[in-house]
């Protein structure tokens, strides 16, 4: 059938038998997709009997864990309100507006600059540097285009797919980094509640690897975690003068989750919210070692809450 379609059949013909296929087999044996998505990112069978990596108690999670709040946190707008209770409203972007369809939108009412994301996908995100120059129709479509979006079959996450898609407009967060071309994101891994080390992004830029760097709760570096063509790019990144904060603030919303990596931001010294995400690369990380993948899994106790 499917040399069928490619010969006779438009593309976007076989692009949708591929995701009505895709989508009937996550119906009915999501688990079996995610062995064959593991095995073929990452080289290697998950072990669903004894998980031990990373990776692979990322994926046992999926099915044998109640998701159910991993939903509600992964959420970008719900979220809010579960930081607001932990750690309060300080670390937060201002919100300036949630729609469930573009045409909602009244631009009139936003300010000069601001950021456009939904709350349920990845990469989905359009800053607004100068609202004058906007285009209004075509930032519609594509925000619109962004809601029906279906963000988890591709990758075997099924708590994203339950979250009820939404388009926020925020604060626009500007670069004041001397060291980065973008902002950078500083990711800290939490297991059993307790922040183990950070990952920090910088320069990043949409179809463009940014500068990966890992780094201790004491900001030494851990070269050793990236596989070696990745560590041969390391970007020592100093040292952020708020990291006891920003730690303490990880810890508390990190607390009664086996494992969750919590991103923030930091513009002019002062920290803000970025978001939680319980399935880091969907739990098919390639960038980080099995060495790594190990000695992270090994701190994940799978029956703490």
């Amino acid at each position: 059938m499917n040399k069928f379609l490619l010969k006779y059949c438009p593309e976007k013909i076989h692009i949708f038998y591929s995701k009505v296929k895709l989508r009937t087999r996550f119906r009915i044996n999501p688990k079996s997709l995610a062995s064959e998505l593991f095995e073929g990112l990452l080289g290697y069978k998950i072990n669903w009997e004894d998980p031990k990596d990373l990776n692979e108690k990322i994926n046992w999670m999926k099915f044998n864990y109640d998701t159910t709040i991993w939903t509600d946190l992964a959420d970008k707008y719900r979220v809010r309100k579960y930081v607001k209770e932990r750690i309060g409203e300080d670390v937060l972007t201002k919100l300036y507006g949630v729609w469930s369809n573009a045409d909602q939108i009244d631009f009139d009412k936003l300010p000069p600059k601001f950021i456009f994301k939904t709350n349920q996908g990845q990469g989905t995100v359009m800053p607004i540097p100068n609202k004058s120059e906007l285009d209004i129709n075509r930032t519609k479509k594509q925000l619109n285009d962004w809601v029906k979006l279906k963000y988890g079959y591709e990758t075997i996450e099924p708590h994203y797919l339950k979250i009820r898609p939404l388009i926020l407009a925020e604060q626009l967060l500007e670069n004041d980094s001397k060291f980065s071309t973008s902002l950078v994101d500083y990711k800290v891994y939490c297991f059993s509640g307790k922040p183990y080390c950070i990952l920090v992004c910088s320069d990043r830029t949409i179809g463009k690897k940014a500068h990966y760097s890992y780094y201790n709760c004491n900001w030494e570096p851990m070269p050793e975690v990236l596989k070696e063509n990745l560590r041969n790019n390391f970007l020592y990144i100093p040292k952020p003068t708020c990291l006891n904060l920003l730690l303490d603030y990880a810890e508390k919303l990190a607390q009664g989750h086996p494992q969750v990596r919590v991103d923030f931001y930091i513009v002019n010294n002062k920290i803000y919210f970025g978001e939680l995400t319980f399935t880091n690369s969907g739990g098919y990380d390639k960038d980080i070692t099995r060495e790594a993948s190990l000695a992270f899994g090994e701190k994940i106790n799978l029956s703490y809450k």
